[in-house]
């Protein structure tokens, strides 16, 4: 069962980006992928500070969850698809979002299946993480317009 939740949060949430427009999708893939980034140095840190063990992964990923290469980054592409450059709005998914992850999908689907299993961090202290990388990303986004904006002058 762990084995088909990792394969489909890796693969499936990519046919969301398939409807939508090719140009905005582009314009926020540098920053699904910087979200990505950030959330691999996580997964690096958390290993060597034990918040959190990964029991089940796919074969070619060790310490990293199969949703970071697959529904983290589309859902960053769609949260900023729908949201930006409003950042209340953008701050109000985000935080509906990770609360979801947090307090129910990882308990209720993540750790019952067994793909990890939380240890030296709770759900609030996971779902504060994910807010910050929210607003990591958020700034990184909007350096990310300044250069395209620079360029095209």
């Amino acid at each position: 069962m762990a084995q088909a939740v990792s394969w489909i949060f890796f693969l499936l949430p990519w046919v969301l980006l398939y409807p939508l427009d090719s140009q905005r999708v582009k314009r926020f893939a540098p920053v699904g992928l910087f979200s990505a980034l950030v959330i691999t140095i996580i997964f690096q840190i958390a290993e060597k500070w034990n918040w959190w063990i990964i029991n089940n992964n796919l074969f070619f990923l060790t310490s990293i969850s199969s949703f970071v290469y697959g529904f983290l980054i589309v859902a960053t592409i769609l949260v900023f698809y729908f949201s930006y450059p409003n950042f209340l709005f953008y701050m109000i998914a985000n935080l509906i979002i990770d609360a979801i992850q947090a307090f129910i999908i990882s308990p209720f689907l993540f750790i019952k299946v067994g793909l990890y299993n939380l240890h030296k961090i709770n759900a609030f202290e996971l779902f504060l993480l994910m807010t910050l990388v929210s607003l990591i990303i958020y700034g990184y986004q909007k350096w990310q317009d300044t250069v395209f904006d620079e360029t095209k002058v």
